[in-house]
């Protein structure tokens, strides 16, 4: 079994690059900062976060799962799933009044406008929140394969008694948190770019009362 320079580097780089852009579950940008290269920074930022501290990520997806967890018991009544739960946590229902976007809503303020019969209760499913998703099960899948063969190489180096390098080494324990990462968020979408919009139907008295107690 031969291993040059090229094949080292290139395996351990490829799934290192598939590891973190498929990890990463960022949340929605602000409709201010919504522009397609606002977006590439902050994805790139996030990527070179992860490679560089891949701990934080980690922590923050295992926050946000229990938070997730927390919503779904919340809104058992409306029958949300966890997909759901994930979706609101990222920013993705925006208040509009007058049609125009007022702000984003978070899991406390959507059950306040529902009990106050200020908007009505999103009928969005699983199915298509995964719709705007831009990760499927195929792709997901793709990514555990890529890294399931690297770990496969490892394991055929050890058996032949070949010699292991601190890249592959480094790379290794990188997927293993980036697995970890994965899992926890498995049921989030991936690249959701625009908000979901949830219509205001109340006057405008009731919107100033209702902001107060959104504060």
């Amino acid at each position: 079994m031969t291993r040059t320079l090229w094949t080292i580097i290139s395996s351990s780089v490829l799934t290192l690059f598939a590891c973190i852009y498929s990890a990463i579950h960022p949340n929605i940008p602000s409709p201010r900062h919504s522009g397609y290269s606002h977006i590439l920074w902050r994805q790139l930022g996030i990527m070179i976060m992860a490679l560089i501290a891949p701990n934080l990520i980690v922590t923050w997806a295992m926050r946000q799962w229990f938070s997730a967890r927390q919503v779904t018991r919340h809104h058992a009544n409306y029958t949300w799933t966890q997909t759901h739960s994930f979706f609101v946590l990222m920013g993705s229902f925006m208040l509009y009044v007058d049609k125009e976007p007022c702000r984003t809503l978070q899991p406390d303020h959507i059950l306040i406008l529902i009990r106050k019969g200020c908007i009505d209760v999103p009928t969005l499913t699983a199915n298509q929140i995964y719709d705007r998703s831009k990760g499927n099960v195929i792709s997901k899948g793709l990514i555990i394969l890529q890294v399931a063969w690297f770990i496969m190489q490892l394991i055929t180096q050890a058996i032949y008694h070949l010699e292991t390098t601190q890249l592959e080494v480094g790379t290794l324990a990188f997927a293993v948190l980036n697995f970890l990462t994965y899992a926890v968020w498995w049921d989030k979408p991936l690249n959701v770019q625009y908000p979901y919009p949830v219509y205001w139907k109340s006057s405008d008295s009731t919107l100033i009362e209702v902001k107060s107690t959104m504060t």
